[in-house]
């Protein structure tokens, strides 16, 4: 006879999201319950796609206050750790495509250690001050957008397929537990926002993890292509059209030239032309889910949308089309157990 799975086996998340009204609702803060709550409340099933289990489990391992047992009893922080690691995709595709990654980065010249690390102190001075024993003030994690941005300055390029920046390995890991909060919190808005619509099949929203990102990598490839055969050719050209050309590609195809700008010219020799547009659609992918600059460039694409509202960054066809929601906070209440996690484990 089966046996239940014991309590250690489970999680009961609860906590509210507190919200500003706009065309979505724009996240302020999230609160974990405290105990009390959780005596008035039920557990439901996590959503589908674990969207609220996947918040929750983020803000549990970024906020070193849920691992006390004393704050937060209901936490299991070693199962939640189980659960997370199991459950979120991101994280999965950013650790198979490192062999990949590593290839392209070595022949690469390596972004100063004392640049890297000024950002690093700057990244964890404001996560730390944004984390408080009840949860996360969102408005104040809004100022990684300058950090972000300042590091840009630093390394005198742009995050866009940028190889060169490895970051230490605990930060890493706070950037994917960040990134997992954010993206799976505008899940929740998005769930919340089309319980609402009136015509789902038109007026529905839903996020994408590459194309919220990166809406036309297969545009960008065929660019970039045009943009190296360009190069190859360039010397038979005359100087002023060569020049004139060159400028046409930065400011039309800027994507396209800064994909063929931030690879190693042996990564390109070595691949036959044949196989280059596709390569090149592959490596975006490698870029935007397997590296440390694609990883803080989601991430500031998410902050952006908390800043500005989703429907600026993500959903511009809504904007101005619908009423406001109005709804001041957001309860979630979802228990994550073993079957949950690992749906063909049996327990004696």
């Amino acid at each position: 006879m089966k046996k239940q799975s014991s309590k250690k086996d489970s999680v009961w998340l609860g906590f509210d999201i507190t919200t500003k009204q706009g065309p979505t609702l724009r996240p302020q803060k999230i609160q974990f319950w405290k105990e009390d709550a959780y005596k008035s409340h039920t557990p439901e099933a996590p959503f589908h796609y674990f969207a609220d289990a996947l918040t929750g489990l983020a803000l549990v391992h970024l906020n070193q206050d849920l691992k006390n047992p004393f704050i937060a009893p209901q936490m299991n922080y070693s199962f939640c750790h189980e659960a997370w690691m199991a459950l979120e995709p991101h994280h999965e595709l950013f650790m198979r495509s490192q062999n990949r990654v590593n290839s392209l980065r070595r022949p690469l010249k390596e972004i100063p250690q004392p640049v890297s690390e000024y950002f690093e102190r700057n990244f964890t001075d404001i996560l730390e001050s944004s984390l408080h024993p009840w949860g996360i003030d969102l408005g104040h994690l809004e100022h990684l957008i300058e950090a972000i941005e300042y590091l840009e300055t630093k390394i005198e390029k742009p995050l866009l397929y940028n190889f060169q920046l490895k970051l230490s390995k605990p930060v890493t890991e706070k950037l994917h537990h960040l990134h997992s909060l954010l993206f799976n919190l505008r899940g929740l808005i998005a769930l919340d926002f089309n319980a609402h619509v009136q015509d789902v099949a038109h007026d529905a929203v839903k996020i994408d993890s590459i194309t919220d990102y990166l809406s036309k990598a297969d545009y960008v490839a065929n660019d970039a292509l045009l943009y190296y055969q360009f190069k190859k050719l360039k010397e038979s050209f005359p100087n002023p059209a060569a020049e004139q050309l060159m400028k046409d590609f930065k400011q039309y195809s800027h994507n396209g030239s800064c994909l063929i700008e931030s690879l190693p010219p042996s990564f390109l020799k070595e691949l036959p032309t044949a196989d280059l547009e596709e390569m090149l659609y592959i490596v975006q992918m490698d870029w935007l889910l397997g590296t440390d600059a694609g990883l803080l460039f989601r991430i500031r694409e998410e902050l952006y949308g908390l800043k500005e509202g989703y429907e600026k960054i993500f959903w511009p066809d809504i904007d101005g089309q619908l009423p406001d929601q109005t709804e001041s906070h957001l309860s979630v209440s979802c228990e994550l157990t073993l079957n949950d996690v690992f749906p063909t484990t049996k327990v004696a």
